[in-house]
């Protein structure tokens, strides 16, 4: 959608998440998950097996990334592609990022659960997107002990049908040559290196390896935390999360959600603390969202929010140094009531497309109820409408108009209003057609069918 509310387009039915503009090879993509299932067998919610498909600016696809791995699946779940819903971040180095779970047996009793008990094992991948190989791999098993995790067992981790989800991993991001990989269920942002090894951890409410958190600067139950350094010695690195705080759907006490930004000294030092830099809350329209969500910052400093379990979207200026808590919130879009909708995740990015399918061009007779009679001195009795899923930038729609569908002359241009455009239809013609104008052309840019006025 447009930033005035305005489709641009509409993408596939069916499983499909993660909806975002990348690069790849210096070119803007689209990718997005798509997969059998959000659940597999409605017994793990909030996971999937499936694949990312990349597609360029005319919605050609050009690359999917299928990792092969050897995965345990629930009972009964079959899926040609096994790439999870959580993460599908693309690198300068032309290779995608993704997550998966597999399930696993280990002993649960350091956390008063059965020795021979069942978790979701989760992987960091790093898969090209040439070649589809799985260049490196990370499991959260051999690398965090299972006790400590704040997701309660409640009675899962006894069986394949129900496995313990103790970790759950929902980022990754490529950070020099370590990765950045983030724990749901253990509140906290592990640094990794190649060789698997955790350098680094910042827990929600301890700290970690970085001493006391600041007032304000606590989390829980965090997603999308992405790094960025503030010099290039890299003594100095701002992390960035959605910071949900809250685990519980519904639940009567939630406490608010907010985009968390703090500041780091690296190597981590606990006799220098992280500090807070923002914790942004709209006092206009709290939100507590239990899943989900995004805190990205823009090119221009804005921080964009999308509150995941809460169909709601702000955007919030930069703030003063001397207020971290309430930034002006510039922009803001609610797309549905509650959480009875919900988007993983939402981004605010520049995208041009042109797609490969040409405008879709629809003639209907007038409503006679239709405002849109008082438009037409000639009193027309049709309405052209018109529109072509995924286009930017166009302007208006040129209209041809004839007696002959080989015959077709330029009676007019429509103004481009949004998604779909309805223009009025000459009243002599039988047959008619329109072309897209876009900004800066001088050419129609691609033409619709054309159609028998009343025949449509």
């Amino acid at each position: 959608m447009t930033d005035t509310g305005d489709l641009v387009w509409s993408g596939p039915s069916g499983n499909v998440a993660n909806v975002r503009m990348q690069t790849f090879n210096d070119e803007p993509v689209l990718t997005y998950w798509s997969g059998e299932g959000t659940a597999g067998a409605d017994a793990i919610v909030s996971h999937g097996w499936g694949e990312v498909l990349v597609y360029d600016s005319s919605y050609t696809l050009i690359a999917t990334v299928c990792p092969q791995i050897d995965l345990l699946l629930p009972p009964g779940v079959t899926a040609k592609c096994l790439a999870d819903i959580h993460e599908a971040q693309m690198t300068s180095r032309n290779t995608m990022l993704v997550t998966a779970y597999n399930i696993t047996e280990t002993d649960l009793t350091s956390a008063d659960g059965p020795k021979d008990g069942w978790v979701l094992d989760c992987l960091a991948l790093e898969v090209s997107l040439t070649t589809g190989e799985v260049l490196w791999s990370w499991s959260s098993l051999n690398h965090v002990p299972v006790q400590g995790s704040q997701q309660p067992l409640s009675g899962s981790g006894y069986n394949t049908s129900n496995p313990w989800d103790y970790f759950h991993i929902n980022s990754i991001q490529l950070v020099g040559e370590n990765y950045l990989i983030n724990s749901r269920h253990f509140w906290t942002t592990y640094l990794v290196n190649p060789a698997g090894d955790i350098l680094w951890r910042i827990e929600g409410h301890t700290g970690g390896d970085f001493g006391d958190m600041p007032e304000g600067g606590t989390f829980a139950w965090q997603h999308d935390t992405r790094l960025e350094y503030l010099n290039d010695e890299q003594t100095s690195a701002r992390l960035h999360m959605f910071a949900n705080n809250n685990a519980v759907p519904g639940q009567p006490n939630a406490i608010l959600t907010t985009g968390l930004s703090l500041d780091l000294t690296l190597p981590p030092n606990p006799q220098t603390p992280p500090t807070l830099h923002t914790n942004l809350t709209n006092p206009l329209f709290p939100v507590g969202a239990w899943s989900q969500g995004t805190c990205s910052r823009l090119s221009n400093g804005d921080l964009f929010m999308g509150y995941g379990s809460d169909a709601v979207m702000m955007e919030y200026a930069p703030i003063a140094e001397s207020d971290t808590t309430e930034g002006e919130v510039i922009w803001s879009a609610a797309f549905g009531n509650g959480d009875l909708v919900s988007s993983y995740r939402a981004f605010k990015q520049v995208w041009s497309a042109t797609p490969t399918t040409d405008p879709n061009l629809v003639v209907l007779q007038a409503d006679a109820t239709s405002d849109a009679l008082a438009d037409c001195a000639a009193g027309s009795s049709h309405r052209g409408y018109v529109s072509w899923n995924g286009a930017t930038d166009v302007t208006g729609w040129a209209v041809y108009a004839g007696q002959s569908e080989n015959k077709l002359l330029e009676v007019g241009v429509a103004e481009c209003l949004g998604y779909e455009t309805e223009y009025v239809v000459p009243e002599d013609a039988a047959f008619v057609q329109v072309g897209a104008v876009k900004a800066g052309d001088t050419a129609v840019t691609r033409r619709s069918a054309v159609v028998a006025v009343g025949k449509s």
